[in-house]
C-alpha cells in the first residue's frame, strides 16, 4: 500500500481499495494505523480525503526512495495504476449508457 501511495503522491482510500483488491474497511484501517506512525497524512479535500505519504516524517526521504525503488521494478502494480482513473466521479452523475 505504500509503495501504490509513493507511486501515486495523492490518492484516496477508495482508489486504493480497488488498486489492491481488497475492502475499504481494511484500507481505512491501514490508513489509520499508518497515521498513527506519523507515515501518511490525510485531508479533506472537499468529500474526499486525500491520503500522501508525510512529508514531515523523520525519515521521508529515505522511505520515499525505497519505496520508488520498490515500485520502479513492480510491472504489476504499474500496469494497474496506469489503467487507474485519477480523479473520484461527480456525485449524482449518470452512468454511462
Amino acid at each position: 500500500m505504500l509503495v501504490a501511495i509513493r507511486l501515486l503522491e495523492e490518492t484516496y482510500p477508495s482508489e486504493l481499495a480497488a488498486l489492491m483488491g481488497v475492502r475499504p474497511y481494511t484500507v481505512q484501517s491501514i490508513l489509520a494505523s499508518l497515521e498513527r506512525e506519523a507515515i501518511s497524512v490525510s485531508r479533506l479535500m472537499g468529500r474526499t480525503r486525500v491520503v500522501s505519504l508525510n512529508p514531515r516524517y523523520f525519515a521521508h526521504a529515505e522511505l520515499s526512495a525505497l519505496l520508488w525503488k520498490l515500485g520502479k521494478h513492480d510491472v504489476d502494480l504499474q500496469a494497474r495504476l496506469a489503467a487507474r482513473r485519477r480523479r473520484p466521479r461527480r456525485a449524482g452523475k449518470p452512468g454511462l449508457l
